[in-house]
């Protein structure tokens, strides 16, 4: 893929699986939704969710986005992330948008953010590579 093909895949509203690293060195993965800006990936994350716990022990992460139907296509994106303990509600609402549609996204964060104890994980990539199945 190119890096327009890559910029344009990562803003698409795709599940990202995120993998960190457990103190025990072992790895954790989870799905989530993510924001891409054209530099980094934010995610948002319960404070004491185990990804939240487990970047504010080792920064170094990855996330695996890829189409579930052919063409197979899919982004790999190697890099740190710092955690913010910022609810940023902001952010979720635009996330909820993306993925759910203005409405159903709206009542989804309105929803959301009543009981909101989230942090922002910030992803600066190192390393962002892509891969398209030949047409």
């Amino acid at each position: 893929m190119t890096g327009d093909q890559i910029d344009a895949f990562l803003r698409e509203p795709r599940i990202a699986d995120l993998a960190t690293i457990r103190p025990d060195g072992s790895p954790h993965v989870a799905p989530v939704w993510y924001h891409y800006d054209g530099e980094k990936v934010m995610v948002i994350a319960s404070r004491t969710a185990v990804k939240t716990r487990n970047i504010r022990n080792d920064p170094r992460v990855a996330l695996s986005i890829a189409t579930e139907a052919a063409p197979y296509e899919y982004v790999l994106v190697t890099g740190t992330a710092s955690v913010s303990d910022d609810a940023a509600p902001d952010l979720l609402r635009t996330m909820a948008n993306h993925y759910k549609g203005v409405t159903e996204g709206r009542r989804y964060a309105d929803q959301v953010l009543k009981d909101a104890d989230f942090s922002t994980i910030t992803v600066t990539p190192s390393r962002i590579s892509g891969w398209r199945d030949a047409d």
